[in-house]
């Protein structure tokens, strides 16, 4: 799935994003830490070693019911209808958008094109899918403003999910904020390597290599794809983002 500096930029680009309205917008700047939080942390579950199914409503080994993710969450959990607070729903929101971005990488990108297609072996396709997500992640830190980090640790979740507890949200909040933070680095390649089955050290001398890229990665799945495949992506997560500001009922406990 897309990592969280992806899953940032495109929260971001939501803080703008004309199709949300005025006040919606409003909501997201003014609780910009939880709005932040949200956007990242389905992939707390890392932290808490809960199963993906838990916080993103779906297992990559099952296919993906008609329903979506977000749907699913919703459906299980109710109460997040509404939120206690300003920041809550801002938290929520964010949450949309990842299970949204993370639906159509599924179903558009990771199915048809790592898992059904049999363009390499199955190890292969596992390490070039690590590979394509670092290309994204690297081209989308240079797009996360400065003091995005600072606004990230900010946020304090509040049992803001009944899945995710409080202090699993809170490491996993201080793992990605510390990358953005002034005199971090990011951890994408030691995190990554493992997974994949490489060092560090090798992802990046594929990745700085234009025609390894070319003949392990870009020949089977192109740079187009990759380009349609993030337009639907974020289309999706402002349309579901919206639906879900405009049907949410705020209260204050």
């Amino acid at each position: 799935m897309p990592t969280p500096f992806s899953h940032l930029a495109v929260a971001q680009r939501l803080l703008e994003e004309p199709t949300l309205a005025a006040n919606q917008r409003s909501l997201l700047h003014r609780e910009l830490g939880a709005f932040l939080l949200g956007s990242v942390a389905a992939d707390a579950r890392i932290e808490a070693g809960a199963p993906r199914a838990a916080t993103h409503f779906y297992e990559y080994s099952q296919s993906m019911a008609d329903e979506m993710p977000w749907e699913a969450m919703m459906r299980l959990n109710p109460s997040l209808w509404m939120p206690y607070d300003d920041a809550h729903a801002a938290f929520v929101a964010g949450y949309v958008g990842h299970l949204a971005m993370d639906e159509i990488w599924s179903r558009q990108m990771v199915g048809p094109h790592f898992i059904s297609r049999d363009w390499a072996t199955q190890q292969h396709r596992w390490v070039m899918l690590h590979v394509i997500l670092i290309v994204m992640d690297e081209r989308d830190l240079q797009t996360i403003a400065a003091g995005r980090g600072e606004a990230l640790i900010s946020a304090c979740p509040r049992a803001w999910t009944p899945f995710l507890p409080d202090p699993d949200l809170m490491r996993w909040r201080d793992l990605v904020a510390k990358q953005l933070l002034p005199g971090g680095r990011s951890l994408t390649l030691d995190i990554f390597g493992p997974r994949a089955g490489r060092t560090p050290a090798d992802l990046r001398a594929l990745l700085d290599d234009p025609g390894r890229m070319h003949d392990a990665l870009w020949q089977y799945i192109s740079r187009d794809l990759l380009t349609v495949t993030e337009t639907a992506m974020y289309a999706h997560a402002v349309s579901q983002v919206v639906a879900y500001l405009s049907q949410a009922t705020i209260r204050v406990r």
